[in-house]
């Protein structure tokens, strides 16, 4: 008998609780580039698919996967391998 996952689908924004416990600066603010489409916005506008382990946040243009957040009970796993960039917004002016 296989076992189905109770999955709910939200804006990237909705994981900004858990990607504050990994990041130090305001992560749904970043701007991800995703590695399957090239498409570049921040990371608030990713949809998130929360599991029970942690979360899946996808490219709404592609559906990649772009970042995989499992809690565990030895720490945070995190897999960055969708995001071909990261950029956090500094405070200062360019």
């Amino acid at each position: 008998m296989s076992r189905e996952h109770v999955c709910s689908t939200l804006d990237g924004n909705a994981a900004g609780g858990l990607l504050r416990e990994v990041f130090a600066f305001e992560a749904t603010a970043a701007r991800t580039t995703c590695a399957g489409c090239a498409r570049m916005a921040p990371m608030g506008e990713l949809r998130l698919y929360a599991i029970e382990l942690g979360a899946i946040l996808r490219c709404p243009s592609c559906g990649e996967a772009v970042v995989r957040i499992a809690r565990t009970p030895r720490g945070l796993w995190l897999d960055l391998r969708g995001a071909a960039t990261i950029v956090a917004a500094s405070g200062e002016a360019p």
